[in-house]
């Protein structure tokens, strides 16, 4: 009868912790574009630790398909990543590829990345001014991929790929110096850019028909389109 009893309590007392979890907590299915999406279509899915508990921060975590952690960090609003704080991002393996601060979902302070054997690929500053909306990010140091600093405090030759986007140049003082030139593989050109102190002030790029296209801003290279100078 004790034994019963006994089981009883204790089948009782883990459906109980099992409905706590669920309550507190919340799983989400996104696709490759960070959509939500279903079971069946998902790339990786999203647990927000303490969803139901009112809290500043809400602590998520997302997973690739095999299990492992591919991001963890903290948010400030529970229904829409807003990230704060220190997050970690890892490859599919497992290993270690970022540590980056943000702040109020801005980059904000150290990020550091790795390549996937685990040897450091670059340390960057990140400056985020909230009062006038404006951001830097400052280059600090940086390795390729055999090992070799080509960046060292804030000079030196630099190469990234990022998404579609292939892109090489000359880092002084860690800000982007004179001509750089890269490659987009997604609008399926090529491009010439000349950055002062980091910003871009004139580029070039040329498309798949050899169809050239001048811009003097960044959100002119985005767009494809001239802006108007305000008289």
């Amino acid at each position: 009868m004790k034994k019963n009893a006994c089981i009883l309590f204790h089948l009782i007392f883990s459906v109980s912790l099992f409905a706590q979890i669920n309550v507190v907590s919340k799983k989400i299915f996104l696709d490759s574009l960070n959509r939500e999406t279903t079971p069946e279509n998902y790339s990786y899915t999203r647990v927000i630790t303490n969803y139901s508990q009112k809290s500043v921060r809400y602590v998520v975590t997302d997973f690739y398909k095999n299990g492992r952690k591919k991001m963890t960090g903290t948010t400030l609003d529970k229904d829409i990543l807003k990230k704060d704080g220190q997050f970690i991002y890892y490859y599919k393996n497992g290993a270690k590829e970022a540590v980056v601060e943000y702040t109020e979902d801005h980059k904000n302070g150290k990020e550091i990345n790795w390549y996937e054997n685990q040897n450091k690929k670059w340390e960057k500053q990140h400056l985020w001014d909230p009062k006038t909306k404006k951001s830097q990010t400052l280059i600090l140091n940086f390795w390729d991929v055999d090992k070799n600093q080509t960046v060292v405090d804030g000079n030196g030759e630099y190469e990234e790929t990022e998404n579609f986007i292939t892109q090489k140049g000359t880092i002084k003082d860690g800000l982007k110096q004179g001509a750089w030139q890269g490659s987009d593989s997604e609008r399926k050109i090529t491009f010439i850019d000349n950055y002062d102190r980091g910003i871009l002030i004139s580029g070039i790029s040329i498309n798949e028909n050899n169809v050239k296209f001048s811009y003097s801003s960044l959100s002119e290279k985005i767009t494809g389109k001239k802006t108007e100078k305000k008289k």
